[in-house]
């Protein structure tokens, strides 16, 4: 059993990869199916559902359906049996191989839902027999790198989430999250879909020619494209990109490039018309949407108290696009995670930013970003960013590696699982089973948000060596990860003779 190969699980939101270590990518990643649950925001952050699910009709008003179902989270009873059909899939369907003969890596997120996991760790101990469990953070994405200081962005499908790690040690107080990621370029692609449908976006193939048929358009776009979230996903794969947008007045030729329509084909028959500026170019734009208008109204609005009437004609326009305005965009989100981090901490976390997540990958998300910072803190005189981290301008940069961002995380919880014995945070079937009760069971499940002493983790491991709370600590004082290590970067190891 010892000789065999452990297998390194990442659930995500989305997609789920696995595969077997020591290998350097995963075998497969295939849709985190866990029908018949829809658990994909409950899975990113455990964010709680909304109570009803709202529709927004074409006048922009929100109506609630009084025949809708309240959406409630799953129980455990529910998230057993889902998982023991998602495991079969993974261990027989793809993996091929028997589950009890296997050690399990979970590279998971930090804020998993506890109801989940316990829910996962009992289907694979009670129902599957895993001789062991190892769960893994993400801060396991920075081994591949060879670097122990990084400024994570993880932009995965529901939300993207920001967490500085410094010299190994992860900075939980500046964690920040945000409900923007892939599925938001989804919502706005059906968005514009349902609106233009019977403008001539529809093609048909064989004669070339615009399809203004309502009947027609409508039933395609409900039976294939909108049921279809991986039709979706490939059009905003192959076709959109970060434009980068330049507000200055000697450059306006740049903002007035006109991008190419694609014919993006749907079958045999029909194809869609891609417009290049509103969709090719635009679509990405959710994601660094200018809330310094917002706030600004706000606050007026505030100080004002006899303009009631402007604030409820504002509550009324766009209400989607107004929840993700009141949280901010991934630029501010990161700024506010390095506001909340020590002086001597931002311009190292700047300099070794680290992309991870599919929505990362789309062409020039690197360069927009940057241009978006900088934005950010020169927009405004009187702005805390400006005052605090306006001298971060020209410092960011991003660290260089040849993997892909959507599995850098599994790569670094792949090369983990060959060094099991210097990881802290794993569970046996012979101490779960022995558990005298479900809540020493639960006990046993390691809780990353509840170490409060994670700050004060070069003292606690320079007292007691080995047995340190940091699942990334190695026992030797040489290892990758040691508090003692002064550089940053530990590329230059390599060329050692």
């Amino acid at each position: 059993m010892d000789s065999k190969s452990s297998i390194v699980l990442e659930i995500g939101g989305r997609y789920t990869k696995c595969g077997y270590s020591p290998e350097s990518s995963p075998r497969f990643i295939i849709p985190t199916n866990l029908l018949p649950l829809n658990i994909s925001t409950y899975l990113s952050g455990g964010a709680s559902f909304d109570n009803f699910k709202k529709e927004i009709t074409s006048d922009n008003e929100t109506i609630t359906p009084t025949n809708q179902i309240p959406t409630q989270l799953p129980t455990q009873s529910q998230l057993k049996e889902s998982l023991f059909i998602f495991f079969k899939t993974i261990f027989l369907n793809y993996l091929l191989c028997k589950s009890d003969e296997r050690k399990i890596i979970i590279v998971e997120n930090i804020f998993l839902p506890r109801l989940f996991r316990e829910s996962m760790v009992s289907v694979l101990f009670e129902q599957y027999r895993v001789p062991l469990i190892v769960f893994i953070n993400p801060t396991a994405s920075l081994i591949p790198t060879l670097r122990t200081t990084a400024l994570l962005i993880d932009s995965g499908f529901s939300e993207t989430r920001v967490l500085p790690i410094y010299e190994g040690v992860g900075i939980l107080k500046a964690y920040n999250s945000i409900s923007l990621g892939s599925e938001s370029l989804i919502n706005q692609l059906k968005q514009y879909l349902q609106s233009n449908i019977t403008n001539g976006i529809i093609i048909d193939n064989q004669n070339n020619q615009s399809i203004t048929d309502p009947i027609i358009c409508n039933q395609l776009l409900n039976d294939k494209i909108l049921n279809s979230i991986q039709l979706l996903e490939d059009i905003i794969t192959r076709c959109c990109f970060c434009s980068f947008k330049n507000k200055n007045k000697n450059n306006n030729n740049n903002n007035n490039i006109e991008i190419n329509n694609i014919n993006y084909r749907i079958s045999k028959e029909y194809s869609i018309l891609i417009d290049g500026n509103n969709i090719r170019k635009g679509l990405v734009d959710v994601l660094y949407k200018d809330v310094n208008n917002n706030n600004n109204n706000n606050n007026n609005n505030n100080n004002n108290n006899n303009n009631n009437n402007n604030n409820n004609n504002n509550n009324n326009n766009n209400e989607e696009g107004d929840e993700n305005l009141e949280e901010g965009n991934i630029a501010t989100t990161i700024l506010n995670t390095l506001l909340k981090c020590e002086h001597d901490q931002r311009k190292p976390l700047s300099h070794n930013i680290l992309l991870l997540g599919g929505t990362t990958m789309l062409a020039g998300f690197k360069k927009r970003l940057i241009l978006e910072l900088h934005k950010q803190l020169k927009i405004n005189e009187n702005s805390i960013y400006r005052n605090e981290l306006f001298g971060l301008i020209g410092h960011f940069q991003f660290i260089n590696h040849p993997f892909e961002n959507n599995y850098l995380s599994w790569l670094g919880g792949s090369i983990l699982a060959t060094a099991l014995e210097h990881v802290h945070s794993k569970i046996t079937l012979e101490s779960y089973l022995n558990a005298p009760s479900q809540f020493k069971r639960s006990q046993l499940i390691p809780e990353w948000e509840k170490l409060t002493n994670i700050n004060n983790y070069t003292q606690i491991a320079q007292a007691t060596i080995g047995t340190t709370i940091n699942p990334l600590q190695f026992n030797s004082t040489s290892s990758l990860f040691s508090p003692f290590t002064s550089s940053s970067d530990l590329s230059s190891h390599l060329n050692k003779d």
